[in-house]
């Protein structure tokens, strides 16, 4: 007897016949994965204990000095060290403050990163102080000797010590020789170059001050206070150094403005425009909603409408911002007073007019070759609406996906903070340069820094790991839990039986499937460590490479994004296949492969159409906000950059687009993958019916012979439902 080759990927036999709905006895599958993924769970709980038990967070928070003594808490001394200065209560020292703050500029940042390294305690001295430097003091030949210790002891009588730690009280001597000779600054017996390391920054006092601001609890100078100390007395290198810098920010901008003041600025137009930010954030949540519902409505309409659209907004979009620059320059060449926010919103606009011509001359070029390969995609976007449009809760299902990724990166954020701060306290001693003969107290002195341990690189690694792998595992749940429910709808024939496909696939998923979600997600995590590691390693050899092989290494890093994005695809669709067949990843991978490959023209012009008219969607919410966002703010007054609110509200409008546009893109894969499956193992004949919809047998090659068959059985059982009713009513008469 031949075998009945009848696709049945939920029902039974029974309820084949009866429509009834899913298939419920599933099996689990991929057990030994989901177990593997738990005893890697408990490995990182067993890391966070250990983080825990030899971490503090706080010195990552707040930062420590050169001591180790955590800025703003009270501290105990660590155990084996033998600092004076160590375990000191800095409760009421909060900010932390670099002696040199070039040590906190980019060149300088890798050090600081590692500061198990001694040569970045050699940097910078790093002390906890009060209140940042609220001026600048800087050094040249001019000064008299004793200048810099008579400002310092100015600035400790006001309650604002920046020399090291008890400096004054175990030199009393000079706390009452600069007391008694408040702004004479001449000393030949307390000279500068005494108490002041000559290079290095070593202290026990600073070479120079630079007025700052606290950001994160660390004193920052920023870079127009530079150039302010630079212009007092510019005959220092530093200062020069400063001059440029400001100097290349200004022909960057073009503007007078300094830097500092553009930020504030733009911080400022950001407070002050928080309602019509929150406007445009609620309208992209209502544009996207809108052009998801008409999706399902009049999805071919929609499609061509979307195109037509963004056709239009790619000509009208360029030549409106091109209009609106010209406009806003003639204003700024005739005006008789430039502001220099003037100046800066028309070179913001010269820049987003060339950026969306670019864009939108591109996605012009792809409307215009990809307009006559969306037959199939109109078919299959009209199912997916369909499909949405019966369970609207779909829709918020990234929501929920969204809070458990945000909740799993900010436990392994928590944890890793403990990691970070996780070393051992360990001494160092440095010896001091001068220019005169230093007090022999002075001379070296014993800092303390925290050693990483040994094996701490193996920690990262594999706490990494777990980032990946946990990340990928709700994104692989939520892909799989939405092909369920897509599927349900799919292999039931009487849709209206459905009930509750969202719960029921969310509940296939944690019930049946873990193992087989947490077996794709680790592939997807392996790549991108390896991705990772290869980025370490060349950021760590960039400077020592040569460029065959800065090539050579780039072309593995692209190879690998290849991959990654190769095997995301092949996952997802075995993810799906799952979610039909309840097969293992193994299982589903094999077939769904073969299965694609049978198809790959389809495949591609799915994956290259749908996700162009995808795309397209996104870019009309962005572009809609967009403009909103311009009409809105651009007669404000009040706003100097307008330009900043309405980018962090396409930001966020973008964000919302592709949350929402992610179900329907994994909605059309299934419904495709569905229909292959359906094509391969029914032809439409007697017994073999197709369980796909009207419009998708339009595209079988036997679409009118399954037509005819599809409407003869329904024909078939209106009579035996007719012959069944009638029956019943002459039971019910005899018995009367």
């Amino acid at each position: 007897m031949a075998k009945d080759s009848k696709v049945k990927p939920f029902q039974t036999a029974k309820e084949d016949a009866e429509d009834v709905g899913p298939l419920k006895d599933r099996g689990c599958t991929d057990v030994i994965c989901i177990l593997i993924f738990i005893v890697f769970l408990g490995g990182m709980a067993v890391l966070a204990y250990f983080a825990f038990t030899l971490g503090n967070p706080w010195r990552l928070l707040n930062g420590y000095d050169s001591f180790g003594n955590t800025c703003g808490m009270a501290n105990t001394k660590p155990e084996g060290v033998t600092s004076q200065y160590a375990g000191r209560d800095l409760t009421d020292y909060p900010y932390l403050m670099y002696f040199d703050p070039t040590a906190m500029m980019p060149t300088s940042i890798s050090s600081l990163a590692n500061f198990g390294e001694t040569t970045s305690i050699e940097m910078t001295m790093l002390l906890c102080v009060k209140a940042c430097p609220s001026e600048t003091m800087f050094y040249y030949e001019g000064w008299t000797q004793g200048l810099r210790l008579n400002k310092l002891h100015e600035l400790k009588q006001s309650g604002y010590d920046y020399c090291q730690y008890d400096f004054w009280t175990d030199n009393p001597l000079v706390d009452t020789y600069y007391a008694a000779n408040t702004g004479v600054g001449v000393s030949v017996t307390y000279q500068d170059g005494s108490y002041i390391t000559k290079t290095g920054a070593g202290g026990p006092c600073p070479e120079f001050l630079i007025q700052s601001v606290s950001l994160l609890n660390r004193c920052l100078p920023l870079p127009d206070q530079l150039v302010s100390a630079a212009s007092d007395a510019a005959q220092d290198a530093a200062e020069t150094a400063a001059s440029n810098v400001e100097d290349a920010l200004k022909e960057l901008f073009q503007t007078n403005v300094t830097a500092s003041e553009v930020m504030q600025y733009a911080m400022s137009d950001v407070m002050n425009s928080y309602r019509e930010i929150a406007v445009m954030c609620g309208a992209s949540l209502v544009i996207s909603f809108i052009i998801i519902l008409l999706l399902g409505w009049i999805a071919q309409i929609m499609i061509y409408a979307i195109a037509i659209a963004a056709a239009i907004a790619c000509i009208a979009g360029p030549a409106y911002f091109w209009y609106v620059w010209y406009k806003a320059k003639e204003e700024l060449e005739a005006a008789a007073v430039q502001m220099e926010s003037q100046i800066s919103n028309v070179e913001t606009l010269m820049i987003y007019a060339i950026i969306v011509s670019v864009v939108c001359l591109v996605v012009l070029i792809l409307i215009i070759f990809l307009r006559s390969r969306v037959g199939l995609m109109v078919t299959l976007f009209k199912e997916a609406g369909f499909m949405v449009m019966r369970m609207i809760v779909i829709l918020f299902t990234p929501l929920i996906l969204s809070l458990f990724i945000l909740a799993w990166a900010a436990v392994w954020s928590f944890v890793s903070g403990y990691i970070y701060t996780s070393g051992t306290a360990t001494e160092y001693t440095l010896t001091r340069e001068y220019e005169n003969d230093p007090q022999p107290s002075y001379a070296d002195i014993k800092m303390v820094y925290y050693k990483d341990h040994e094996y701490i690189l193996y920690v990262w690694l594999y706490h990494l790991f777990g980032l990946y792998w946990g990340t990928e595992f709700f994104l692989a749940c939520h892909e799989m839990a939405i092909a369920g429910a897509f599927a349900q709808f799919y292999w039931t024939r009487v849709k209206s039986k459905v009930s509750f496909p969202v719960a029921r696939g969310i509940w296939w998923v944690f019930r049946y499937h873990l193992g087989t979600v947490a077996f794709g997600s680790c592939i997807i995590a392996i790549i991108q460590l390896i991705r990772t590691i290869l980025a370490y390693i060349q950021n760590k050899t960039k400077d020592s490479q040569s460029e065959v092989v800065k090539y050579l290494l780039y072309c593995l890093q692209c190879c690998l994004w290849c991959f990654e994005k190769c095997m995301k695809f092949i996952n997802r669709n075995a993810y799906i296949y799952t979610a039909i067949k309840g097969c293992n990843f193994c299982s589903s991978m094999k077939k769904v492969f073969g299965l694609l490959m049978s198809n790959i023209v389809r495949v591609g012009v799915i994956n290259c159409v749908g996700s162009f008219i995808l795309f397209i969607g996104k870019f009309l919410v962005v572009m809609v906000t967009g403009i909103l966002g311009y009409f809105m703010m651009n007669a404000d007054a009040d706003l100097y950059y307008w330009a900043v609110p309405v980018l962090i509200a396409a930001i966020f409008a973008f964000a919302v687009a592709h949350t929402f546009f992610s179900v329907y893109e994994i909605g059309i894969d299934t419904i495709f993958i569905c229909f292959a499956e359906d094509e391969t193992k029914n032809d439409g004949t007697p017994g073999r019916e197709y369980y796909m919809s009207k419009n998708l047998m339009q595209w079988v090659d036997n679409s009118s012979e399954a037509l005819k068959n599809l409407k003869r059985k329904k024909g078939q059982q209106r009579a035996q439902a007719k012959a069944a009713k009638s029956g019943g009513g002459d039971v019910a008469m005899e018995d009367m």
